[in-house]
């Protein structure tokens, strides 16, 4: 529970409380608001405010680990977000952190990444099936990677969002040449598009989400 104190015409000031699904809540509108606010390359129509599909349990499908060595970057992370919209997000989202959830994907071991990739990624759910806000669709979260870090080329089914909160980071799409993305450059993936990201000197946090129905370990290399 958070306590919010505003003044009062009567009493001088009175205390609101908002639950934990409140804050969540707020977190998610926030971002996907900074999400829609920006101009979707042209095809990109399906890019629309999603529809929440409740669940009545959770429904595990991470490996949670708030020990994860990369998160020693998410204060950096976070105070790299330039002022405006982004910076916004980055405040709340260090807001509900106690609510938040640092996981990896539990198909991704040393079989299939390099156990530096390991070292230097996490994932903090706010909305999907095992998450604070609990959900089949949307699945929606923040991808934190540490500086030097290369998430190899992958693909999916569902379609997917990025928008950076920080500078500096890199993607490649289709298996093509790298580009530097900029902070609040929204980055589309369509189904199966095989794609990659890197980061340089500094640690990456973005905003990311499906809004179709799919399976976490349904990601190929």
């Amino acid at each position: 529970m958070r306590l919010l104190i505003r003044p009062a015409a009567e009493c001088g000031f009175e205390i609101l409380t908002l639950s934990d699904s409140d804050r969540i809540r707020n977190l998610i509108d926030l971002a996907l608001g900074a999400v829609l606010a920006r101009k979707p390359p042209r095809g990109a129509d399906w890019l629309q405010p999603p529809t929440f599909n409740l669940l009545d349990e959770e429904r595990v499908e991470s490996r949670f680990d708030d020990r994860l060595p990369v998160l020693r970057h998410l204060e950096r992370a976070l105070g790299l977000a330039p002022a405006g919209d982004l910076r916004d997000v980055a405040s709340e989202l260090r807001a509900v952190l106690d609510l938040v959830r640092w996981s990896q994907n539990p198909s991704y071991d040393t079989s299939k990444v390099d156990q530096s990739f390991l070292d230097g990624y996490a994932y903090g759910g706010i909305a999907g099936p095992d998450c604070p806000l609990c959900c089949s669709v949307p699945r929606l979260g923040f991808l934190l990677m540490g500086p030097g870090v290369t998430y190899e080329d992958h693909k999916h089914g569902p379609r997917e969002f990025y928008l950076p909160l920080t500078p500096g980071a890199c993607w490649r799409l289709d298996c093509g040449e790298w580009a530097e993305v900029k902070a609040g450059e929204l980055v589309l993936h369509e189904p199966w598009q095989m794609h990659a990201m890197m980061t340089g000197d500094e640690p990456m946090l973005a905003f990311a989400g499906w809004l179709e129905d799919g399976k976490r370990t349904a990601v190929f290399h």
